[in-house]
């Protein structure tokens, strides 16, 4: 049926359709379109198609349609065209994209309904929508992205940009893991772009394993023959000019472990020693791969701080590196750092002492440094254990105590002891909520204390529950916070079904500690 012709059908006959990629309808603006269809009517037709008997699904213009309804309209104006399913789509998502308004996640929801109707190619459609094929590939991915991603699009939280970044993760643990980090930190799209480029998608001419081999985890192709590589997926990484990295982190990861293994099989075949991660990672920076000052190892690669020369560490023990197989004074040890790079290390004092013996100087002043330092290490130990066994007690009898006397109130003391420990920022963020003013230490002490008993309540649960929530460690909803939850009726369930698509991500927590890179994370997923 043609559309020349203006029919006027009842409106109840009219209904929206499902795959209209214009999800959100402001009720402010419906209001002035309703004002304005009352006072002018009409002026463009809704275009509509049969669907059986006296029924006709919207094509393009549910917003009038809505509007309509709210003014109590019995009748609509409307073109009438008989359309397959392929073709309406095509129109309704045309009429939309033309149309300002439409945010990003609509435009994608769509564009994927009109390609996956019409069983169409990229090229195709942007054909049909007018844009171009690398567009209409960007958008589709803001399909991949978690929910909260896609609220923070829909609410301005976030651009779409920074949403075709996040979007290139592969893995939807990790995109979730993006996604929160960036609304936490309100990172900005060029902050965001950063981090994906830097410790998602991977630079293979960096990696520790083989890019040629094809044998490194079963049944996975070669980088240079995998479709994730973005050499090899112009049409989604046409900003990144390097064909040389890697989109799929997991399998980096798979690949990265499958070599370590290999190399640490060969180490203790030749008689060295393995550092364990969980305490390899102690020894390093956070997240880089230079080892701390006080490490117990230096890296046989580096160079010596002490020597005046500036001579690698291979270098001056050379000789002894030779003999470590007869004399054993000398003990090899391989390790891996927070961000995946391979290190053969040997114990500070070994070392020393090694070059101590063979007469440099500055090795016998280093040597009675470390020893010194040890000892006074060993003294503070000992010292705090013994001061601290004598709290213990002071605090065993309070508790005894207070179970005789219970009337006496100990909320403000409470409150002045958990303010020394909780960060100040911390601390002020919860003073902030309770709208009270942090001062000096003494200052919010003394404020503590003249509050009522209930808002001294209150803020204690706010700093002893937001002091944990504030720890980068933390891996799912507290347990105590939970219980507080059940016991004040407080629905905590629907929070944590929300949290847990991201407790998937880290199935070895001994190996994500606080402050970590994102890359030592990605590292840090099992095959």
């Amino acid at each position: 049926m043609k559309d020349s012709l203006v029919k006027q059908l009842p409106i109840g006959q009219i209904v929206p359709s499902p795959r209209n990629p214009r999800k959100n309808f402001s009720d402010e603006g419906l209001a002035e379109l309703a004002e304005s269809i009352r006072r002018h009517g009409l002026l463009h037709p809704i275009l509509v198609t049969p669907r059986g008997s006296d029924r006709y699904q919207i094509v393009a213009g549910e917003r009038r349609w809505r509007a309509c309804q709210r003014i109590g309209r019995a009748t609509v104006e409307c073109f009438i065209r008989d359309l397959d399913e392929k073709t309406a789509i095509g129109i309704a998502v045309m009429e939309n994209v033309q149309r300002s308004g439409l945010n990003p996640i609509e435009e994608a929801a769509g564009l994927h309904a009109m390609i996956d109707a019409g069983k169409m190619t990229l090229q195709e459609a942007a054909s049909v929508v007018g844009k171009g094929r690398d567009y209409i590939a960007r958008m589709l991915l803001l399909n991949r992205l978690p929910e909260a991603a896609k609220e923070a699009i829909r609410t301005g939280q976030m651009g779409r940009r920074m949403g075709w970044y996040i979007a290139r993760i592969p893995l939807g643990e990790l995109r979730s893991l993006v996604t929160s980090e960036a609304l936490a930190k309100r990172l900005s799209t060029t902050e965001v772009a950063k981090l994906v480029l830097e410790h998602y998608l991977l630079e293979l001419r960096k990696a520790d394993f083989s890019v040629h081999s094809a044998d490194l985890v079963p049944g996975v192709p070669s980088c240079l023959d995998c479709p994730r590589r973005t050499g090899n997926a112009p049409e989604l990484y046409s900003d990144i000019a390097n064909p040389m990295v890697c989109t799929d982190p997991h399998c980096f990861a798979r690949k990265r472990e499958a070599d370590w293994a290999r190399r640490c099989r060969q180490a203790q075949a030749e008689g060295k020693e393995v550092v364990p991660d969980t305490e390899a990672i102690d020894e390093f920076v956070l997240g880089t791969a230079q080892l701390s000052q006080g490490s117990r190892f230096i890296d046989l690669e580096t160079k010596c701080c002490s020597d005046k020369e500036g001579r690698r560490w291979s270098v001056l023990l050379a000789e002894d590196l030779q003999r470590r197989g007869t004399d054993g004074k000398l003990r090899l040890f391989l390790a891996r750092s927070p961000v995946g790079t391979i290190h053969e290390l040997l114990l500070k004092e070994e070392a020393l002492l090694a070059l101590k013996r063979r007469g440099l100087s500055f090795a016998r002043k280093a040597y009675a440094a470390l020893t010194e330092e040890n000892v006074r290490r060993e003294e503070e130990k000992r010292r705090a254990e013994f001061i601290r066994l004598s709290c213990r007690s002071l605090v065993t009898q309070a508790s005894q105590k207070l179970a005789e006397e219970t009337h006496v109130v100990l909320d403000d003391l409470l409150l002045g002891c958990i303010l020394r420990w909780v960060p100040r920022l911390v601390a002020a963020r919860v003073f902030e909520r309770q709208q009270a003013k942090l001062g000096t230490h003494e200052e919010t002490v003394a404020l503590a204390r003249a509050l009522d008993p209930a808002k001294q309540r209150t803020l204690l649960v706010d700093l002893l529950f937001s002091a944990e929530l504030e720890a980068e460690r933390l891996q799912q909803v507290p347990d105590l916070l939970r219980e507080l939850c059940e016991r004040l009726n407080i629905d905590v369930e629907s929070v944590c079904r929300e949290v847990e698509p991201l407790l998937k991500l880290n199935p070895h927590p001994d190996r994500l500690q606080a402050g970590r890179s994102a890359k030592r994370a990605v590292a840090g997923l099992s095959a």
